[in-house]
């Protein structure tokens, strides 16, 4: 790679004043290098400062800054210890507590703590170098997506959600946005992907629903018709631990014996008990349904892609954690 008319239409895009607006074409004059501006704001004065990291095919990162004069230069910036305020570094991107806070309520919904924190991290990299710009029609469709999703249907609800959250007007915006880039980049991880994942793995997303019960000793097998009967009893006399009775199940998410016991039983058949934590399962199937790849199933089998995606950067990623009593630990 030739760096000359590279470096020195970065060091112009720096000192434009508003590297952020340039950004686009800057990327689309060089396509072959992956380019992230980062950006770091002064506590004591406000003032606003930003680097650009250009990796090349080999790999290798350049770290270009401009400063003016009597400004303060980037290596000089927030010079503190990284564990008075950083939770998390992956790949160079940094996770403050604060990010952290919002992350595990508006972001991610579905993973452990400390993969959804990882996930996040690793999202955030990808959308730092590949993120579309968000018109103001698609800002103001997500948004209405996030409020419907968490049912906040009027301006006074969604008024007293961001007050019990201490959310700002724009602190919501920018979740929103970020919420809506993560459903982009998730759509082009998995384009042209969905049927061939499919055809590999939809029986893992054959679905029974049945009725079910976990009761503390091993019970007998009541009778198919009165299997319900049983249920309701033995949660009134604490033989069966309280919940929910009705279920849905796919088979990927059973257990490999278990799921081939429902899946092949005819609806009414009464399986099991089986062991499980807390008691025995029994369970009566109601209906076996085969995966059919409709608008619904192909949101989950890109979901199912796009988890495959971050787990492979995470294997390959520098991730180290700052928290606890060691100034850092380290790990994949």
């Amino acid at each position: 790679m030739t760096y000359g008319p590279m470096l020195a239409d970065a060091v112009g895009l720096l000192r434009s004043g508003g590297p952020e607006r340039g950004l686009e074409g800057f990327r689309a004059a060089y396509p072959q290098a992956r380019t992230r501006l980062v950006a770091q704001r002064e506590e004591f004065d406000g003032s606003l400062h930003h680097a650009l990291l250009i990796k090349d095919g080999d790999g290798a990162t350049i770290s270009l800054s401009w400063c003016a004069d009597r400004a303060l230069p980037w290596p000089l910036r927030g010079v503190h210890r990284a564990g008075e305020h950083l939770l998390l570094r992956v790949n160079g991107i940094e996770t403050p507590v604060a990010r952290a806070i919002a992350c595990l309520d508006f972001i991610w919904d579905e993973s452990a703590l400390a993969d959804r924190l990882v996930a996040d991290s690793l999202v955030r990299e990808e959308l730092e170098e590949t993120r579309e710009p968000l018109s103001d029609a698609a800002l103001q469709e997500a948004m209405d997506a996030f409020r419907r999703a968490r049912g906040l249907l009027t301006g006074e609800a969604t008024r007293a959600w961001m007050e019990r959250n201490r959310i700002s007007h724009q602190e919501l915006e920018e979740l929103v946005a970020l919420e809506a880039a993560v459903a982009a980049l998730r759509s082009r991880v998995a384009a042209g992907r969905v049927e061939d994942w499919f055809a590999e793995h939809g029986g893992e997303l054959d679905v029974a629903r049945v009725a079910r019960a976990v009761f503390v000793t091993e019970p007998a097998v009541p009778d198919a018709a009165g299997f319900l009967h049983v249920v309701e009893r033995a949660f009134a006399d604490g033989s069966a631990r309280p919940g929910e009775v009705f279920a849905t199940l796919r088979r990927g998410d059973l257990d490999e014996e278990v799921a081939e016991r429902i899946f092949a039983a005819p609806p009414g058949t009464i399986i099991g008990p089986f062991p499980v934590e807390g008691g025995h399962l029994l369970v009566k199937v109601l209906a076996v349904e085969p995966a059919v790849l409709d608008e619904t199933l192909r949101d989950l089998v890109e979901r199912r892609i796009f988890s495959e995606w971050i787990e492979e950067r995470r294997n390959a990623a520098k991730i180290e954690w700052f928290w606890g009593v060691a100034e850092r630990t380290a790990g994949r």
